[in-house]
């Protein structure tokens, strides 16, 4: 279907002007000094191409899939660098967008303004003699992980593997891989980052080292990432690039004896650092006529059903187990198949220690925000889904992290007093209307979830980018020595405040 602007022809962007539109001209005129760079023809699209409307297509979320003035599409990091000078000349508002898997509104892109598309830059590749794999910001993992499998090696990346490398690496990145490497933007060992100024620079631990751990969870505050390479990991058999997993699939009754065993394994991480698992309850009504429970487990090295698991096999009320050896882009392929693309899309997270009881709560919780979405947005006309999901946070995390040169994300001192869960709590659901109706039950719902936490004392404040919706604070939960780095480099390398103050997409730092 054409977009509402789908006639808006680049004539009528120059004839933008007058009062109420100055943003709209500021806009065009960087949008044809775009169409017009040597560098960029044929790569910047306009609401009346068919580039355009096909890009639109392709998020993941119909949430973010807003509508810009203009889209550029450069290729190599020489043409974001041209692009991002003609933007700041112009002071033009901007977005950007990676894989494209981002939930929410101003999450990937932009509506007033331009968006910075890294489509074309999507390819992965391996360096046998550095032993480095460089992955462009605008890949899928899937995609990545069949590139590196036939070298047997794979990276730290997404879960699912519909999931954005961009946005996935310079946001974090929770793995299978997290316990035993640390998080995604841990592996990291030199990120090719364009500047504010247009500027090309390789931050690592000998050159540009503050910013090279500034970049470490920060997402798009400091520049335009254009490549990460990464620290490989390895196959334990190279011609046999597999990994062990899956899911096990429980009664709803064994919800507390399932969290019960999620309590377990996140304490005892640290003694099989290559297994890793989520606890979600998932409530799809339209496919399976109500809410399920699972457990998502998965060994890295391949190994089938290791100790670590026992405790989820002796759950009782254990029903099914599709559990297998298989390539990593398999099982990342069936997760994301569990979160399909075509909905509007809402997702919001909490932390807390490591403790049966909010978990239990937001369980409870749950199958009572279900059934209040159900009364204002019913299934059989919105199809929504809901997901709540518990994994762990632990210090074998954070201790991979330090190690390999630190991050922003401030989990240490959260972490030293034990170890923690993410908590995740998704809204996908068909219509802008039933959206607007069912997202203030979500909100309030991971609200009473921090209440009941805290009058427990077992609140953490930290947020994870990655999961967080736009109405949450989350660079603030980092900690003071995290946002002042970030402030720091900022300062340092953006002395213009380009990227907190055009850049409209995703989480600001803190101002001072």
């Amino acid at each position: 279907m054409p977009s509402p602007r789908a006639n808006m022809t680049v004539g009528a962007l120059l004839a933008l002007g007058g009062a109420g539109v100055a943003s709209r001209s500021c806009v065009s005129r960087c949008c044809l000094d775009l169409k017009n760079a040597p560098s960029l023809e044929g790569k910047v699209y306009f609401p009346d191409s068919e580039a355009y409307e096909a890009r639109l297509q392709t998020y993941w979320s119909v949430s973010a899939a807003l509508e810009p003035w203009c889209m550029v599409q450069p290729s190599t990091a020489e043409e974001v660098s041209v692009a991002i000078r003609t933007i700041v000349a112009g002071d033009c508002p901007f977005g950007i967008r990676g894989g494209g898997h981002g939930a929410h509104a101003l999450s990937n892109g932009v509506e007033h303004g331009i968006t910075i598309d890294f489509g074309q830059m999507n390819g992965t590749t391996w360096n046998p003699e550095t032993r480095l794999a460089s992955v462009q910001p605008g890949s899928h993992w899937q995609t990545v992980y069949d590139e590196l499998a036939p070298y047997g090696v794979a990276v730290t990346g997404g879960r699912a593997g519909t999931v954005g490398t961009g946005g996935f690496i310079s946001g974090g990145g929770n793995s299978f891989h997290s316990a035993s490497h640390g998080m995604g933007c841990d592996t990291v060992a030199n990120f090719e980052v364009v500047l504010a100024d247009g500027s090309i620079v390789n931050a690592n631990a000998t050159s540009d080292p503050d910013l090279w751990q500034a970049l470490k969870g920060s997402s798009g505050n400091l520049g335009l990432i254009t490549r990460f390479d990464m620290y490989p990991i390895e196959f334990p058999d190279p011609e046999r690039p597999v990994v062990w997993g899956g899911n096990l699939y429980y009664d709803l009754k064994s919800g507390p004896a399932l969290v019960d065993a999620l309590v377990q394994f996140t304490d005892n991480v640290h003694k099989d650092e290559n297994s890793s698992s989520i606890v979600y309850w998932a409530h799809l009504p339209q496919i399976l006529g109500g809410t399920i429970l699972n457990a998502a487990v998965e060994n890295t090295l391949g190994e089938v059903k290791p100790a670590a698991f026992e405790v989820y096999y002796d759950v009782e009320g254990l029903y099914d187990d599709t559990t297998k050896v298989d390539t990593l882009s398999a099982v990342t392929n069936a997760l994301g198949a569990g979160q399909p693309a075509g909905f509007r899309n809402a997702w919001f997270t909490a932390s807390f220690k490591n403790d049966a009881r909010p978990m239990n709560y937001a369980a409870e919780k749950f199958h009572e925000l279900n059934a209040a979405i159900e009364k204002i947005a019913p299934a059989s006309v919105s199809n929504f889904n809901t997901l709540c999901m518990l994994q762990p946070i632990t210090k074998s995390i954070v201790d991979k992290g330090v190690a390999n040169g630190g991050n922003i994300l401030g989990l240490e001192s959260y972490v030293d007093e034990g170890n923690g869960i993410m908590f995740l709590v998704t809204l996908a659901i068909n219509g802008a209307e039933a959206e607007a109706l069912a997202l203030p039950l979500v909100a309030a719902y991971l609200e009473d979830i921090d209440a009941y936490s805290e009058s427990l004392g077992l609140k953490w404040d930290w947020k994870y980018l990655n999961y967080a919706h736009s109405s949450q604070e989350v660079i603030e939960t980092f900690g003071k020595e995290a946002v002042e780095k970030l402030q720091r480099a900022s300062a340092k390398y953006d002395p213009q405040g380009v990227f907190q103050k055009l850049r409209v997409s995703g989480f600001k730092i803190p101002s001072k």
